[in-house]
Formats: C-alpha cells, sequence, structure tokens
C-alpha cells in the first residue's frame, strides 16, 4: 500500500487492452455509480435498440439474391432481327440439348437448374409466386449478368472494414454518442434511398454506404458500452453484445418472409434504425470519454445522474475526478513483424480470423446454395447462435482460450469433411447435411466469440492496438471472400465444404503453437512474448497483488478510468 514505485509510474503510461478487462474497486468511475446498475442497463437497452438493427443490413445479402426460375421472353441476334422460339440449348458437359420456350408453364423440371441462358436474350421474366422482388429480378441478373450479384456483397463487405475504422476516428475525435447517432441518421437516409433507385450502380454504392454505417454504429455502440460497466459485468455486457448479431439474423428472416419484396425489407430495417435514432436523445456521453477529453463538468453531471439513478446519489460537487494518463505506446505493426515468437503469434491468429469469419459468413449468405434450403436452414442456425455465444462465455470464463478454440475449430473441419460423403437430393430437405453444416456453424460461431478476448491477451500492451486492429481488418477480408461462396457452390457443392473443412481443421492445428492465456498476466512489452516457448506453455502464475493482477490494466491500477479506443476493437 505504499507510494509507486518506478515500474508502476511506466505502467501507468501503457495504452488500454483491446479487450477491456475487469477494473478494479479503485475505478474511478465505479466508484461513483457502481460497477452495474439500473442507470447502467437501462442505457444500454438504448444502444442495443439503435444498434442491433442496422446489423440486419449485412444479412440481407443472403435473401436479397435468393434463387428464383426464370425464362427468356424475347430473344435477338446481332443485328437486331428477333429470333423466334423455341430456342436450342446445350449442355455438353452434361451432354444434353433442351428445346426452350417461353412462360412460366414451360419451366424446366430439374430441381438444380433455375432456367436455361439463350443467346442473345433481350428480357428474362421470372416465376414470382414466392418472391415478389429481388435484386436478381429487379436487374435480370442471371446468366451473363450473375456476376453483377456477387460483385455487389462483395462490395458491400469491403464496406466493413473501413466502417470500423471510420468510426473510431469520430468516435474518439467527437465522442461516442455523436459516433452512434450520425451512423445511425446516415444509415436511415441510404437505406431509404437504395430501396427507391432503379440504377444498379447507384444501388451498389448506396448500399455501400448503408452496410459502412451499418457496421460503424455497432462498434461505436460496442464501445460505449465496455465503458459503462467495470468488474466481471463488463464481460458479461460485452459478450452479451454479440448477441446483436443473431437477433438481427432473426429480424431479416422474418421481414424476408413477410415482405418478399426487397424494397420493403429496406424500408423496414431503416425504420427500426430510425426508431433507435431517436432514443439516442435519452443516451448521454461515455463519462470515460468525457473525462479523458478533460470535459471534467459534463462528465460529474452524467456520473451524478447515473449515481441517483443506481441509488447511490452524489452531487455533481462531490465527485473527484483525474484526467487518465496519455498514451505512451511505443509500439506498432512492424514490431509485431520483427520479433520471431511474436509474429508467428500474430501470423497464426490472423489465420484463425481470417478462416471464422469466411466460414461464419460463408455459411450465413449462402444456406440455400450449401444446403438447398433457405429460410428454416437460416434460422435453425441463427437459433444455435445464442447458445454457441453462451457456451463461448462459460469457456472463457471457466476452461481457458486455446483449447476450447482448437477443439471448436477441428470439430468444424470434421463436420465439414463428413457432409463430403453423404449423397445430395437422396434424403428429404438434404437432412444430414443440414445438420452437419448447422454444428460447424454452432462451433464456428463458439470459435469467432473466443477470438475477441484471445487475441487481445496474447498482445503485448505496447502493439495491442495494432495486433487487435490488423487482426480485425483480416477477418473483414475473410468474410468479403466469403461473398463468394454461393458462386462456388453452383460451379460444385463439394467447393466450398472441401475449403471450409480444410481451412478450419488447420486452424485448430496451428493453434497449438500459441499459449493459453487464461489466469497468466497479460504481457506489458514484446520482451514478456519473447522470453515465453513457441508452444506457448502456460506460466506460472505470478503473486495477485495491487501491483500486479493480470486483469487489472495500468490506468486501473491506478484508480482511473477507462478509455477504449474503437479502433482497437475487434468485431464479428
Amino acid at each position: 500500500m505504499g507510494g509507486k514505485g518506478k515500474g508502476e509510474g511506466k505502467d501507468a503510461k501503457e495504452t488500454d487492452p483491446a479487450i477491456p478487462k475487469a477494473a478494479p474497486q479503485g475505478d474511478q468511475i465505479t466508484q461513483v455509480i457502481g460497477e452495474v446498475g439500473r442507470w447502467q442497463l437501462e442505457k444500454i437497452l438504448i444502444v442495443f435498440i439503435a444498434a442491433a438493427p442496422g446489423l440486419a443490413h449485412i444479412f440481407h445479402a443472403g435473401f436479397i439474391t435468393p434463387k428464383q426460375r426464370f425464362w427468356c421472353a424475347q430473344a435477338m441476334d446481332e443485328a437486331g432481327v428477333d429470333i423466334p422460339p423455341p430456342w436450342i440449348v446445350d449442355y455438353p458437359e452434361k451432354n444434353k440439348s433442351y428445346t426452350v420456350y417461353p412462360g412460366m408453364g414451360n419451366l424446366t423440371t430439374e430441381k438444380k437448374l433455375m432456367g436455361h441462358c439463350i443467346p442473345g436474350c433481350m428480357d428474362y421474366e421470372f416465376d414470382h409466386s414466392f418472391w415478389v422482388s429481388t435484386m436478381i429480378t429487379e436487374w435480370d441478373l442471371v446468366c451473363e449478368k450473375s456476376w453483377l450479384k456477387t460483385l455487389a456483397k462483395l462490395l458491400l463487405f469491403t464496406g466493413f472494414a473501413l466502417g470500423s475504422f471510420c468510426s473510431g476516428l469520430v468516435s474518439d475525435r467527437y465522442g461516442r454518442k455523436i459516433a452512434i447517432w450520425v451512423c445511425s441518421v446516415t444509415m436511415v437516409v441510404f437505406g431509404v434511398i437504395t430501396s427507391f433507385v432503379p440504377w444498379y450502380p447507384v444501388f451498389v454504392v448506396t448500399w455501400w454506404i448503408t452496410g459502412t454505417m451499418a457496421i460503424a454504429c455497432y462498434t461505436a455502440a460496442f464501445v460505449w458500452t465496455m465503458e459503462v460497466a467495470a468488474g466481471k459485468w463488463k464481460i458479461y455486457l460485452g459478450m452479451s453484445m454479440n448477441y446483436s448479431w443473431p437477433v438481427c439474423r432473426l429480424i431479416i428472416a422474418g421481414l424476408a418472409w413477410g415482405f418478399r419484396d426487397w424494397h420493403w425489407h429496406l424500408r423496414c430495417i431503416s425504420a427500426l434504425v430510425a426508431v433507435g435514432a431517436v432514443l439516442l436523445f435519452w443516451l448521454p456521453e461515455s463519462p470515460r470519454w468525457l473525462v479523458a477529453r478533460d470535459r471534467m463538468d459534463e462528465a460529474k453531471k452524467i456520473l451524478s445522474d447515473a449515481s441517483k439513478k443506481n441509488g447511490k446519489p452524489v452531487e455533481p460537487e462531490q465527485i473527484v475526478l483525474s484526467r487518465p494518463s496519455a498514451s505512451a505506446s511505443k509500439g506498432g505493426f512492424l514490431d509485431i513483424m520483427r520479433h520471431p515468437t511474436l509474429r508467428i503469434h500474430v501470423l497464426i491468429m490472423y489465420f484463425n480470423w481470417f478462416t471464422t469469419a469466411f466460414i461464419m459468413y460463408g455459411l450465413a449468405l449462402s444456406w440455400q446454395s450449401l444446403t438447398g434450403g433457405l429460410f428454416l436452414n437460416f434460422i435453425i442456425g441463427t437459433i444455435l447462435d445464442f447458445p454457441a455465444k453462451t457456451l463461448a462465455m462459460f469457456m472463457v470464463l471457466k476452461v481457458g482460450r486455446k483449447y476450447p478454440y482448437m477443439i471448436g475449430s477441428t470439430i468444424t473441419g470434421v463436420m465439414f469433411l463428413l457432409t463430403l460423403f453423404i449423397e445430395r437430393d437422396v434424403y428429404p430437405s438434404n437432412w444430414p447435411i443440414v445438420v452437419l453444416a448447422l454444428i460447424g456453424n454452432f462451433t464456428t460461431t463458439m470459435c469467432f466469440a473466443i477470438l475477441y478476448m484471445y487475441t487481445g491477451e496474447l498482445m503485448p500492451t505496447t502493439v495491442r492496438a495494432a495486433g487487435v486492429g490488423s487482426s480485425s481488418l483480416v477477418s473483414k477480408i475473410g468474410g468479403t471472400l466469403s461473398t463468394t461462396v454461393a458462386a462456388l457452390a453452383d460451379i460444385h457443392p463439394a467447393i466450398p465444404t472441401v475449403i471450409f473443412a480444410t481451412m478450419a481443421i488447420i486452424s485448430g492445428a496451428i493453434t497449438f503453437f500459441v499459449p493459453e492465456t487464461m489466469g497468466r498476466k497479460m504481457p506489458e512489452t514484446i520482451d514478456d512474448i519473447e522470453i515465453e516457448p513457441l508452444c506457448g506453455k502456460k506460466l506460472p502464475e505470478k503473486a495477485v497483488s495491487e501491483e500486479n493482477k493480470p486483469w487489472m490494466m495500468p490506468q486501473e491500477k491506478q484508480g482511473l478510468g477507462l478509455h477504449l479506443s474503437p479502433s482497437a476493437v475487434s468485431l464479428g
């Protein structure tokens, strides 16, 4: 309990973790409002309502381009002369030829063949018995134009990395609430515009902006949540924000079933986001951000109101706040790659992030192409998301990070390998394939949730933001490439399945060379990593004291508040 030593003074200048840990009782914000209370729960509910619906834009990509039967209504030659039906279509790979007539009554009876591509076709018509309007029917994205639907989804996912990055800049500079509100309003405006635009190029741009704002809004909301709770509640509430993803998946599935017109999907999502934007009027700025910006009077007013709501009334003039020390991070991305052991750890985690994002998003956006069904399989996979994330939370708290990830990833790979040995279209609804794919989806979701904390605990304090931030970018690349899964499945369903299985098994195997972090003091410098063996045998736990608690960050050791940078938060 003596004065601060030199070592502690040095620690006080380190940066906060990408994945926040429990704050001690000395945390200045916690001393005023407590670790959690009615005020925190009410405000987090507002944040959830504001951020969750927007994520439905991401999974809307799976319903905006469903498979539909089509036929050619009119064909012309290069001279503009009408080519009357019937048309002869050859399939050399199948050694078949078809005589094709226009009209719904002449549709092919083959399950996998949605329609025939007629050379010189000027106008395609579609079966609207279920889907009233989709992106495919809007711009005839079949045959030689089919690649445009993949392009649109690919570009949408490229906006996710930019969204997280821009959200961090705006949130750090202007505040968490401003970032959430600006992203919400922009998302509403461009979501509505996207639902009305009649031109494909404009649609791609406005849809990209809408998706970018969706992930940006969630990023800022996640950070706000992490900054108002402390102790074990920081872990519970932070990981509980991950439930936003399955909730939004249920939202879009319900909208797609009820309104089978993509225009109304976007309008309904925008309406839900608009409700959240209005509720943000009752959301205060993050008091930790205000303290970090030296806006003490505003922070004291918010903390005073919160303390009264939580039954611990304190007047603003009674609150004494200290501004956290400025970051003294001396490491960056290049420092990670200069050190052999750390470089290996980070590259392995990059592969893990890429693999889990590629499989998770690939499944979510391509259920119909991979399993033959859309709504039922999508909803079952979504419902399983809840216990998967809950199991991940339990594993992280009770078992560890390394072995649950290894086992989960290996199970994912084995499940997809088994699907290769099951013949398609033999069993009703391909149920054996669907069951195995759902198990793989469950374990992948669990692994993705574990990666959040695992990566942050592996990185030394001096390069933690760079390590987790770059991992987030790699996961977005995996998400972007996942938009090609449906196209690969159209070539042959086994192609994405083999890719999923191979990557998942490799990911589980190479994680053996990464150390377990549960119960281990978080590394503060790169030297702490370099003294470890490559396979990372668990380090002996050190005596727990106020000067050396693995779950306490330097600012928290001083009794100061946590200021979390959105650019250092990874989302999936």
